[in-house]
Parts: C-alpha cells; structure tokens; sequence
C-alpha cells in the first residue's frame, strides 16, 4: 500500500512540476530581484536589453516570474496572450508592455508575434488533459506551430520550459498523466529536431521563495533520480519558512526564470535539455552557468 501512495505521489508531483506548480503553493512570488553573478554579467544583461524577445505564457506564475526577471534587467520583451483585458489587469493598469493577442492553437496569430524576433522564451502550460485546452492542443500541436511560425520569422532560439518526468515519467502514472507526459515530450522532440536553437528546462517541484538566495543545480535528465522528499507529498502548511533553505529537489521560482532569461542568450546553452533544481547551499559565488556544457542534448 505505501508503494502504491509513493507511486501516486510521485506522479502527482511530477505532473505539478510540468504544468509549473508543486507543494501547495499557491501565492505568486515577490516582485523578482535578479540580483546574482549571472544576471549581473554585464554581456548577458546586455543581451537580454538588446535582443529581441518573445515571452509566452506571462500570465502564469512562471511566466510571470520569468517577466519580471527580464524587466529587472532593463529589458522590454513582446508578450503573446490570448485575452489582453485579462493579461492588462493582471499586470496593473502602470505596466506599460508591447503586448500583441495570439494562441499556439492557431498557426496564423503566431505570425505578426514573431515579426522581428530573436528568441522564444515559451512558459506556457496548461492543466487540462481533455478537451480543445489539453496538452495535445497546447503543448505538442502548439509547439509544432511555434516552430513553423518561428522558422519562417527567422527566429533564432526557443527557451521551453517543460517539467521534471516529461523525459522519463514514472512508470505506475494513470494512463491519462502518461498521456500528458507523452504529449510534452513529443513538444519537447519537435522543437530539438526542428533545426532551431533550443533549450530545454525540465524544472522539479516549483515552490515561491527569493532569489538568489540557493545554489542551483543543472542535472542530465537520463541520469536524475529523484530525491526522497520529491517521493513524498508535501501538505500544505508543512513546507519551510521562505526564507529556509529549500526541500530537496525543489526551485524557487524565481531561480527558475532567472535560468529562463539567461540561458535565452547564453551561448554555452545553446541545443541543452536538463533539469533545473537547487540544493540547499546557499549560492554565494557559484555560477550555475559552468554546469551547461555538460548538459546533453535532447
């Protein structure tokens, strides 16, 4: 009975990790300070400042953090959404933002978003398993359009952010989180065979806390093996103080976009699928980006 609840909370958890949420958190994070050695090298904030990006799924809690890392930086990215009074509200009636309307769902709203873009940073994610909102329609046929779109705008490089077991999904999961798995995992393959510049996120447990305070750890998605407490639910109510050192395999959010925004204009990710996770170290010196050169490709 306890191998089947671990099976379960295994699957759970890699399923709230793919659809960008774990652990009960249910509050979006601070406004993101990016302030660490890779946000602070003056050729990647340079970069961010001056090239030109595309950011999907900003009215979700990943996308949103991964907004407010690059505004941070000084830099002013396009933002697709699919309902502008909402995505308006929701950032403030003060944001001032170069918005444009589209849906991966639809190939053509795709093509005035793109005009003029460099690199893709795709946050997107969705919860539904059934329907014309599944990841079917949004992860895998969404992606095969981005990536036709994207070819044909001359875009440079796509940054997918996708979730710990996409690569390799528990193999008790339900048939319908399989599915779901399967479905972002063939995005995944459509994107790294599609002759752009990619780089592919596989994040763990995604939980609010600050920034910079942890060391974060890029790992090869075949040799991962989750952690004890990733083999555990985590109850609402029974995670540390934000300001703690973080669960074993878990990331802050706002690390996570801070690998996003970075690794949109890092050479040395350039066509690298991993996991992004953290340790419980404190991050002091140490420069994650030392550890993409031993990332595979997909």
């Amino acid at each position: 009975m306890q191998a089947v609840a671990r099976t379960l909370a295994v699957s759970l958890l890699s399923l709230a990790a793919a659809f960008g949420s774990v652990g009960g958190v249910a509050a979006t994070d601070a406004k993101t300070a990016v302030a660490t050695s890779a946000a602070r090298d003056p050729k990647i904030a340079n970069a961010l400042r001056t090239t030109r990006i595309l950011v999907i799924g900003s009215t979700g809690r990943n996308g949103g953090a991964i907004m407010e890392a690059l505004e941070a930086v000084g830099a002013r990215p396009r933002v697709l959404v699919r309902d502008l009074a909402r995505a308006k509200e929701r950032a403030g009636a003060e944001v001032q933002r170069d918005w444009v309307v589209g849906d991966l769902r639809d190939a053509a709203s795709l093509e005035a978003a793109l005009k003029g873009i460099e690199v893709v940073i795709n946050a997107a994610a969705t919860s539904q398993m059934q329907g014309d909102n599944d990841t079917a329609a949004v992860d895998r046929e969404g992606t095969r359009n981005l990536v036709n779109a994207a070819k044909r705008a001359g875009v440079k490089r796509i940054v997918f952010i996708t979730g710990m077991s996409v690569y390799s999904p528990p193999p008790s999961m339900p048939p319908m989180f399989l599915k779901a798995f399967a479905d972002k995992r063939e995005a995944e393959k459509i994107l790294a065979s599609s002759g752009l510049e990619y780089v592919t996120l596989r994040p763990t447990g995604i939980l609010a806390r600050p920034a910079g305070a942890w060391k974060i750890t890029l790992a090869a998605s075949p040799s991962y093996k989750p952690t004890v407490e990733e083999q555990t639910m985590r109850a609402p109510g029974t995670l540390p103080p934000p300001d703690a050192p973080p669960p074993a395999g878990t990331i802050a959010r706002a690390d996570l976009a801070e690998v996003a925004i970075v690794t949109a204009v890092e050479p040395r990710a350039r066509n690298r699928a991993f996991i992004v996770t953290q340790s419980a170290e404190p991050r002091g010196t140490t420069d994650w980006r030392e550890q993409l050169e031993k990332m595979p490709v997909d």
